[in-house]
């Protein structure tokens, strides 16, 4: 008589694969949409930062916007508002002491939003930055805080914080 001997693995040995997979692919899933979360908030501060280099070069190079007489005094850069929702910017520059817009309500952020009033002055002639620090934008859904820097020398840079609590 013939002893046939079965190999393989048992129904509970392959249920217990199956739930370490499942488990893994749910952690990776959740990683990388926080992921895609960060990414989409550091784009928007990256278009931000944009924006801001776009008012600061023609404050330095002196484009004078149509309607514009003799005297260019400076540029201005502000959020149409602040808290969730707030994504457009206005653009206006200052021409013998009246204000003409340049740009208005551009959307410039896509899925986060200024959490603070933005209202910034750029020198003509110079770029100088009127108002030096962080501008902070986030995402409601998301515990990243992306923050836009400027310096007293001009620069403009974008870093950003995790504030898990």
């Amino acid at each position: 008589m013939r002893i046939i001997k079965h190999s393989g693995f048992t129904l509970i040995e392959l249920i217990v694969v199956i739930a370490i997979i499942i488990l893994m692919s749910g952690m990776s899933i959740a990683a990388y949409f926080r992921f895609s979360q960060r990414q989409a908030a550091m784009n928007d501060a990256r278009n931000f930062a944009t924006e801001m280099r776009k008012v600061q070069a023609m404050a330095k190079n002196l484009v004078y916007p149509a309607g514009c007489g003799s005297k260019l005094e400076r540029y201005r850069l502000k959020a149409d508002c602040a808290g969730e929702g707030c994504v457009t910017m206005t653009t206006s520059a200052f021409c013998n002491g009246v204000e003409i817009l340049v740009k208005a309500n551009e959307e410039v952020l896509t899925k986060v939003f200024f959490t603070d009033t933005v209202d910034i002055y750029f020198g003509a002639g110079t770029g100088a930055i009127s108002q030096v620090g962080e501008f902070p934008i986030q995402n409601s859904n998301d515990p990243y805080t992306v923050v836009v820097k400027t310096d007293a020398n001009g620069n403009i840079s974008t870093k950003e914080y995790e504030t898990y609590p």
